[in-house]
């Protein structure tokens, strides 16, 4: 496996459904990292810290509280979010507090294999003594912004959309604060890219809307 750690990374599952839990610790061991832990609730998460883990899949919505309260104690932790929320507060308090990538429930394989990736990468910059920019690009997957537009807005749009259900250019300028002239202009240029796809949504008279959602990976 391509990327694949000599020594086992382990890794601590902080998710309180049992059976999402489960799924999440074959994944893992099937990518060949080690599952030193599964916290369900927050109290449980600070006990399983002490065994430093290398990698955090976190939950934020747990019977005692909210997973983003553990991130202070993440520093230096590989942490990946994984949560139905979708709201912007959330996402930027995440990735601004630390957290190196944010999953929207319901999410494919893929999108979870492309995350332990991007961990597997972070690790492996260890072996080296300095880091060129294009690394770190690659590392974070980031692609140049199409010409005119903010990557920081982009962001906000690509993760809207991972919530899984088409949006409309009103919809998602609504959830924003963005313009709907604005907000095709991104969505028109995310669907140039191939990396989502515009549908027509029927309802009431008139011409249909165009909604548009992300491209399975």
């Amino acid at each position: 496996m391509d990327g694949f750690l000599v020594k086992p990374a382990q890794a601590l599952i902080v998710e309180d459904d049992r059976r999402v839990a489960a799924l999440h610790r074959a994944f893992l061991e099937e990518e060949g990292l080690r599952v030193g832990g599964i916290a369900g609730t927050l109290r449980e998460a600070w006990a399983f810290l002490e065994e430093n883990p290398d990698l955090v899949l976190l939950d934020l919505y747990l019977p005692d509280g909210h997973g983003l309260e553990l991130l202070p104690a993440l520093e230096g932790v590989y942490t990946v979010v994984i949560t139905a929320a979708r709201d912007v507060p959330t996402v930027e308090r995440a990735l601004l507090g630390g957290a190196m990538d944010y999953l929207v429930k319901p999410f494919g394989r893929s999108r979870l294999r492309e995350a332990l990736a991007r961990f597997r990468a972070f690790q492996n910059l260890k072996a080296k003594k300095e880091v060129s920019q294009a690394d770190v690009d690659r590392l974070l997957g980031r692609r140049q912004a199409p010409k005119g537009l903010d990557p920081l807005t982009l962001g906000r749009v690509l993760a809207l959309l991972q919530g899984g259900k088409p949006l409309t250019a009103e919809e998602v300028a609504e959830a924003l604060g963005l313009s709907r002239v604005t907000a095709w202009r991104y969505l028109e240029a995310l669907r140039r890219e191939g990396r989502v796809r515009a549908e027509p949504r029927y309802g009431g008279t008139g011409r249909p809307s165009r909604a548009y959602r992300l491209e399975p990976h």
